[in-house]
C-alpha cells in the first residue's frame, strides 16, 4: 500500500483524541495502547529509528485486568492493552510512513481492515493541514454479509479471495461494488488494495499529526 524507505526519519508526534461519546481504547503500533474516555488525548511520540509503516486505531468494548490483559470487541491486539501487533478487524485504520518519495511523509485512512469508528487524520504543522476524514454511517449501512457486532468488515476479511484481497500481485486488481460503495461514502480513504491514487496523501517530513475518533 505505502512504499517504504529505510533511511533516517523525523520522530513525529501524534495527538490521539477521543471525541466519541463512549470510551475507546486507542492503539498505536508503534506506541502501545491507552484507554481514552470522551474528550481525552493521548500523545504518541514515534521512535526516531522507526522506518516501517505505522498505524493507529480505536478499539471498542474492551475489558482489561490490572495486568493489561483482556479482550476487545473490535481492534483487539492479541488481548493486550499495550499493542505490539496488528489489531483484529474490523477497525478503521490511520496509517503513515516517514520520508518516502521526495522526502515526504505518506499518510492515509484505510478501510482495508473494515470500519468500527469514524476517524479523522490530519497534519497539524503550518505547512501541512491536509485532512482525511471518514464520518459516514458505515456500520449502519453495512451489507448483511459483512456485518460484525461492533462494526463492518471489509469483503477481503470475509471472502478471502483474490477479487477483494488482490493477493500475490493478482491482476487485474480493480474496484468492486463493495469498494465503490465505500468510496462514495468516504472519497479519500483506501477501499481496495490498489486505491493509492485517490487515497494516499503527503506532508513534508517534520510534520506532526492528529488522529480524532468520532470527529465533528
Amino acid at each position: 500500500m505505502l512504499s517504504l524507505k529505510s533511511d533516517s526519519i523525523h520522530a513525529a508526534t501524534f495527538t490521539v483524541h477521543n471525541n466519541c461519546t463512549y470510551t475507546v481504547w486507542a492503539a498505536a503500533v508503534p506506541g502501545g495502547g491507552r484507554e481514552l474516555k470522551h474528550g481525552q488525548d493521548w500523545v504518541v511520540n514515534t521512535d526516531p529509528n522507526f522506518s516501517d509503516r505505522g498505524s493507529i486505531w480505536a478499539r471498542t468494548n474492551c475489558e482489561f485486568d490490572a495486568n493489561g490483559i483482556g479482550k476487545c470487541e473490535t481492534g483487539d491486539c492479541n488481548g493486550a492493552l499495550y499493542c505490539v501487533s496488528k489489531g483484529k478487524p474490523p477497525r478503521t485504520l490511520a496509517e503513515y510512513a516517514f520520508r518516502q518519495f521526495n522526502n515526504l511523509d505518506f499518510f492515509d485512512v484505510s478501510l482495508m481492515d473494515g470500519f468500527n469508528v469514524p476517524l479523522e487524520f490530519r497534519g497539524t504543522s503550518s505547512d501541512c493541514t491536509r485532512v482525511i476524514k471518514c464520518t459516514a454511517d458505515i456500520n449502519g449501512l453495512c451489507p448483511t454479509e459483512l456485518r460484525h457486532s461492533g462494526g463492518c468488515h471489509h469483503p477481503c476479511t470475509v471472502f478471502k479471495n483474490n477479487q477483494f484481497c488482490c493477493n500475490y500481485n493478482y491482476s487485474p486488481c480493480n474496484p468492486t461494488a463493495y469498494s465503490n460503495s465505500l468510496k462514495d461514502l468516504c472519497p479519500d480513504v483506501y477501499t481496495y488494495p490498489k486505491d493509492d491514487a485517490t487515497s494516499t496523501f503527503t506532508c513534508p517530513n517534520g510534520t506532526d499529526y492528529k488522529v480524532v475518533f468520532c470527529p465533528n
